[in-house]
């Protein structure tokens, strides 16, 4: 009877956990749903290249361009997002989270305002310009700031909303562009990034950061919003680690050569890096001009149509995938998207050598875009997750600088691509570049689901390179990542 009335209690016990498990996590993503309309104004400005190069392309066009400008329209974005990224990682940790936020949504508005408007090819560039400025800052705030307030079991989750918004944003862009001018799209554009400038009035600041700042009290009301039954404990904790820190009152070059940030920010960038090659922003940039490269004309399919298709299969994918990410664990999800995207990318490579024509091109094109998805959450996560508090804002804004010049290179050099290597080429370029991804984040890759911020610096601080050779001795048995 005893052991009955224990297991009754114990089943009590887990499903007031689970209850207050939900409500925390329906709770964060209400306080955040700001965040994520901002990142879909972000995404459609990424997307929105795809739909006003080929209207810029007509005869009819009030901005005529060639393919050369063509490719500074489209890279423009990237090429700025490195401002933004240095503008977040000084401002960051200075202004606090939420005003950053605040900044970078205006920001954002202001650029599509200005490309609205525009009257000439440098006043488009203009636009472009600052909208990688307002992108740039996000990124980096939106990773620090999910890392920050979200429970360890859905940090993965929520560290990868912003992709999901990004996705929905290239979709509606895309479908905006299929109905209307390029100036009707930027005007309708702007209404994201002011509608989320309103919702983050309401965002409570990062509890992390406030604890920084010594505002205790703040933090600890800031943290009771997102998970109230553990908000004390979890703030202590903070305080503890960052007293063990050395309290430098100004973070230096310095910090950057300690192993818990240089190992992380070494393994961010070669895998940022591939994962811009294997063309997951490629086809993002350019979906209408590749789509028209493949041979589908003879199939009778609308180019338009197709680049849709692989902006709505792209979300949906997206958002299956930040769901998987609750069950599955990081390594394993971007080892399978790594291998899929080079089997597909060489498969559709090697039917366009052989100049195949049927309708099994765009659908391995489909299913390139979908098997990539994962590759696109892989810098989202690695930035939010991987450094530690005191080097946080400044690691990753390093991390998303070199990133975002590596899509610009890529974004600017795409017309180079298709003329030297022609479209199967690049598919082929593609493929490698998934694949050695693969073989890197095999190697190199920790595992970090359901592990807190606390218990993934420990592991980088240890003697650790090779995720298969890990050693544990300077991690506590509880802590080690398994």
């Amino acid at each position: 009877m005893e052991n009955l009335k224990e297991q009754t209690s114990k089943n009590t016990n887990n499903s007031l956990i689970e209850v207050k498990n939900r409500r925390d996590l329906l709770i964060t993503i209400i306080l955040v749903t700001g965040v994520f309309v901002s990142a879909s104004s972000s995404g459609m400005a990424i997307g929105y290249s795809a739909v006003l190069l080929p209207q810029l392309k007509l005869n009819s066009s009030a901005i005529p361009i060639d393919d050369n400008m063509g490719s500074w329209i489209a890279s423009t974005i990237t090429g700025a997002m490195p401002i933004g990224s240095v503008i977040s990682a000084i401002i960051v940790d200075k202004i606090g989270r939420v005003k950053t936020f605040e900044i970078q949504s205006v920001v954002v508005s202001i650029a599509w305002i200005i490309v609205a408007c525009a009257q000439n090819y440098e006043i488009m560039l203009l636009g472009r310009f600052t909208a990688g400025v307002g992108s740039g800052i996000g990124v980096v705030v939106g990773q620090v700031y999910f890392t920050e307030v979200c429970r360890p079991n859905v940090r993965g989750i929520l560290s990868a909303g912003p992709f999901i918004s990004y996705s929905i944003g290239i979709l509606i862009v895309y479908a905006l562009g299929a109905a209307l001018s390029w100036r009707l799209v930027a005007g309708v554009s702007t209404i994201p990034g002011i509608i989320a400038c309103i919702m983050f009035i309401f965002l409570p600041e990062s509890h992390i950061w406030l604890v920084k700042q010594n505002r205790t009290e703040e933090a600890l009301k800031s943290l009771t919003w997102f998970r109230a039954n553990k908000a004390q404990n979890e703030i202590k904790q903070i305080i503890t680690r960052l007293e063990h820190q050395e309290t430098e009152e100004r973070i230096t070059y310095k910090i950057l050569f300690e192993p818990q940030v240089l190992k992380p920010l070494c393994i961010t960038i070669v895998l940022n890096i591939l994962q811009t090659l294997s063309g997951v922003y490629i086809v993002v940039f350019y979906a209408i001009d590749i789509v028209s490269n493949i041979g589908i004309e003879d199939l009778e399919i609308n180019d338009m149509l197709v680049a849709v298709i692989t902006a709505l299969v792209r979300m949906i994918c997206t958002i299956l995938f930040c769901i998987l990410l609750v069950y599955i664990s990081r390594r394993s999800f971007t080892l399978v998207s790594g291998v899929s995207a080079t089997i597909f990318s060489l498969i559709l490579g090697t039917c366009l050598y052989f100049n195949v024509k049927n309708y099994f091109i765009p659908v391995c094109l489909v299913i390139y875009v979908a098997a990539s998805v994962g590759l696109l959450l892989l810098p989202g996560i690695m930035l939010g997750e991987f450094f530690p508090i005191k080097a946080r804002g400044v690691a990753a804004g390093l991390s998303h600088t070199i990133f975002s010049i590596s899509i610009f290179g890529v974004a600017k050099a795409y017309p180079f691509f298709k003329e030297n290597l022609k479209i199967y080429g690049l598919f082929w370029l593609f493929s490698l570049s998934s694949f050695l991804l693969s073989v890197i984040a095999y190697l190199l890759l920790p595992e970090t689901k359901n592990r807190t911020l606390l218990e993934i610096e420990d592991y980088f601080s240890g003697k650790n390179l090779f995720w298969m050779n890990r050693k544990h001795k300077s991690i506590s048995k509880e802590n080690v990542l398994q």
